[in-house]
């Protein structure tokens, strides 16, 4: 196999969520005129959980027809023994127009495909791209900077059931949500859930969320001394009492409607990017 070492430039992207292609800008030192691979991409869908990787390759080198597109994939270092995978150009397998001359490859990122998985890693990812021509192999080194990671609901403390107080008084229920993000807690910018009533088909309060803190309880939220509930301060475990109101109240502004709920919960960092939501069912009776 004969490398050719002048195509190996190393290249530095920034990598966005949700799925949003980030394109190998060429080195001004690389003779790109002469080398067969071309426009690296690689994207990290973390919505999904999966991983693309895509480049644009000629069809000829040195007198030699392409007969294979490839990757060797390492993840998070170079110390990886490489997953090697093959890239392609007929529409199957992430890539998306057959013949266009551009090998893609979309993989979910768990072992079942993959040894080098990504979890809740930043920095960089690293990979080669390779293209063979008979006898004849151009390998170009790459790698991709991993950015803002989004944040996750690790779990959801909340009672399936609520039985409301039979005169005019207000019971107070604890909601928790335990958040993770791996970019540290400190990025976590907002923790809330929306509540949906099932049975009426519409959003309670308004549609907006109801916020939980993860302030020990040190912060007064409501006069004249209403606060969170929330046990530990710092400790990611976001907490909210909310107020469910008896059925003695004749005043609908305290009045709390019976009925299946679904409460859906989701997290956003200081990025403005949002977790996945997880839903919680409930009936308040």
């Amino acid at each position: 196999m004969v490398i050719n070492t002048k195509f190996q430039a190393m290249r530095f992207h920034f990598l966005f969520i949700f799925g949003i292609f980030f394109l190998a800008c060429p080195d001004p030192a690389t003779d790109s005129d002469l080398s067969p691979i071309s426009n690296q991409q690689f994207t990290y869908h973390q919505d999904v959980n999966q991983l693309y990787y895509g480049v644009e390759v000629e069809g000829r080198y040195e007198t030699q027809a392409l007969s294979q597109v490839k990757i060797n994939w390492y993840a998070i270092t170079r110390n990886n023994v490489p997953d090697t995978l093959i890239l392609y150009d007929d529409g199957t397998n992430g890539d998306i127009l057959m013949g266009d001359g551009f090998y893609g490859l979309k993989i979910t990122n768990d072992s079942t495909t993959i040894q080098n998985r990504l979890g809740d890693d930043s920095g960089y990812v690293y990979l080669d791209y390779l293209a063979v021509y008979g006898t004849e192999t151009v390998i170009v080194l790459d790698s991709f900077r991993i950015g803002n990671l989004i944040p996750r609901i690790v779990s959801i403390s909340a009672p399936d059931t609520i039985v409301r107080p039979s005169d005019a008084t207000v019971s107070l229920h604890l909601i928790s949500a335990e958040v993770f993000d791996a970019d540290g807690l400190e990025t976590i910018k907002m923790v809330g859930f929306s509540s949906y009533h099932v049975d009426g088909d519409s959003m309670m309060n308004n549609g907006n969320y109801l916020y939980l803190h993860d302030d020990g309880s040190n912060v007064v939220l409501y006069e004249p001394d209403f606060t969170s509930g929330d046990l530990i301060q710092g400790d990611g475990i976001y907490s909210f009492r909310i107020p469910v109101y008896g059925t003695g109240f004749s005043d609908p502004s305290f009045q709390t409607k019976p009925g299946s709920f679904l409460w859906r919960f989701l997290t956003q960092d200081q990025s403005n990017e949002y977790s996945k939501v997880i839903e919680h069912a409930i009936f308040i009776q």
